[in-house]
C-alpha cells in the first residue's frame, strides 16, 4: 500500500473493467473470452507505488497492476524503464512477470499504468525474522531460500544492460551515484534533511573506493520480501523493478547486506538457517566469478544506508510523522560508519 493517499478503490475497478473490455488483446497473460474483472484488491507492501491484485476469473490467472502514487517518493516516477527491464530480464531467463504492458492512457485510471501477468507463489515478508511461515522451515530450507536470492542477483548482473533506458550522463559512476542521491536527499527532506544524511553523505564522499567495477544492470532493491517462490522453495517471480538502473554491482550488494545489518541491529537476531556475511558473499563471488573487496562493499553498505533512509524518510513526511528525528535507522547508518572505519 502506498504511502500517503490512495486512489479510490471502486472507480480504480470500474476502470480496469472498462479498459478489459475494451482491450482485451493488452491484458497480459493467457487470453480468454469473454474475459471480465471479478473483483480487485490493493496488494501490501509497494510504499513507492499502488499495486492492485485483479481478479479475472478461473479462466485467466490474474493481473497485477502498477500506478505511480498520488503523493511521489521520488521526484520523477517513470513506468516505461520499469516495463523495459522487466520485459529484457524475462527475456534473459530470470524469472519477472513477463510480459509487463505499459498502458499510457489516461481514460481508464486516470493515470498511466503497469499490467503484468499474476505468479501464483509466496512473497517472504519484509522482515523475514517476524515471517512465521519461513521461521518455520528447518534450516537447510532457510538457507536453500537465501541462496535463491543471491543466484537471481548474479542472473540479473549478467544481463546486458545496453538498451533499456537506463543510461546516464555520468555512466553509471560512483561519483555519478553520490551527486544523484545529494539531489534527492535535498529535495526529499523538503531542504532540512536529516543531519545524519548530511554527514554520511560528506563520509562517502571522502571515501569512494579508488577502483570500481564496470557498470552493469542493477536490480535496486534487493531483499528477501521482492522474490516470490514456490512450494519447493524454488524463484518464481523477480519482483519491484522501480529501482533499477546501471552502476558497479557493489550498490546492488551494499543494499542487500546493509538492510541485513540494520535488521540484525534492530530486532538483535536473524533467521538461524542464513548464511553469514561472508558465506553469502563467498556464495555471490563463486557463482559470478566477480572478486568482491570487502573495504569497497563496506562503503557500499554506508552508501546503501544512507539511501534507504532518505527514502523511509521522504515516507515519513508523506504519512506526517512527527517523529523523523528519532528515526532509529539513524543511529544504525551511524554505527555502520564506525564499524566501517575500525
Amino acid at each position: 500500500m502506498a504511502t500517503g493517499p490512495a486512489r479510490d478503490l471502486e472507480a480504480l475497478t470500474e476502470g480496469l473493467r472498462r479498459w478489459v473490455a475494451a482491450c482485451p488483446g493488452q491484458v497480459p497473460g493467457r487470453v480468454v473470452l469473454p474475459m471480465s474483472v471479478v473483483s480487485v484488491a490493493v496488494a501490501d507492501g509497494g510504499l513507492a507505488n499502488e499495486t492492485l491484485l485483479v481478479d479475472l476469473g478461473d479462466s485467466h490467472p490474474g493481473v497485477v497492476v502498477r500506478l505511480p502514487p498520488l503523493v511521489a517518493t521520488f521526484p520523477e516516477y517513470e513506468l516505461g524503464p520499469q516495463t523495459r527491464v522487466q520485459n529484457a530480464v524475462a527475456a534473459a531467463g530470470v524469472p519477472a512477470p513477463s510480459p509487463a504492458v505499459l498502458v499510457s492512457e489516461l481514460e481508464w485510471l486516470g493515470s498511466p499504468f503497469l499490467a503484468m501477468p499474476r505468479v501464483p507463489g509466496r512473497v517472504p515478508g519484509a522482515a523475514p525474522i517476524f515471517d512465521e511461515w519461513l521461521t518455520a522451515l528447518d534450516e537447510p530450507a532457510q538457507r536453500r531460500l537465501h541462496d535463491g536470492l543471491i543466484d537471481a542477483l548474479v542472473a540479473i548482473h549478467r544481463i546486458d544492460c545496453r538498451g533499456l533506458g537506463l543510461e546516464r550522463p555520468d555512466g553509471g559512476t560512483l561519483e555519478g551515484a553520490l551527486d544523484e542521491w545529494s539531489r534527492y536527499i535535498e529535495w526529499a527532506g523538503e531542504g532540512e534533511p536529516l543531519p545524519v544524511l548530511i554527514d554520511a553523505m560528506a563520509w562517502c564522499r571522502g571515501r569512494v573506493p579508488d577502483t570500481e567495477a564496470p557498470a552493469g544492470l542493477l536490480w535496486g532493491d534487493v531483499r528477501l520480501g521482492n522474490l516470490m517462490v514456490d512450494q519447493d522453495l524454488a524463484v518464481v517471480a523477480v519482483l519491484d523493478w522501480d529501482l533499477a538502473s546501471i552502476g558497479p554491482v557493489g550498490m546492488d550488494l551494499g543494499w542487500y547486506f546493509g538492510l541485513e545489518f540494520m535488521m540484525e541491529q534492530l530486532f538483535e537476531r536473524r533467521v538461524p538457517g542464513f548464511p553469514s556475511r561472508q558465506e553469502a558473499l563467498a556464495r555471490y563471488v563463486a557463482q559470478s566469478g566477480r572478486p568482491v573487496e570487502v573495504e569497497q562493499l563496506d562503503w557500499h553498505e554506508v552508501f546503501a544506508l544512507s539511501r534507504a533512509l532518505a527514502i523511509n524518510d521522504r515516507h515519513q513526511r508523506i504519512a506526517g510523522s512527527r517523529r523523523r528525528a528519532e528515526n532509529p535507522m539513524g543511529p544504525i547508518l551511524r554505527a555502520r560508519m564506525e564499524l566501517a572505519e575500525a
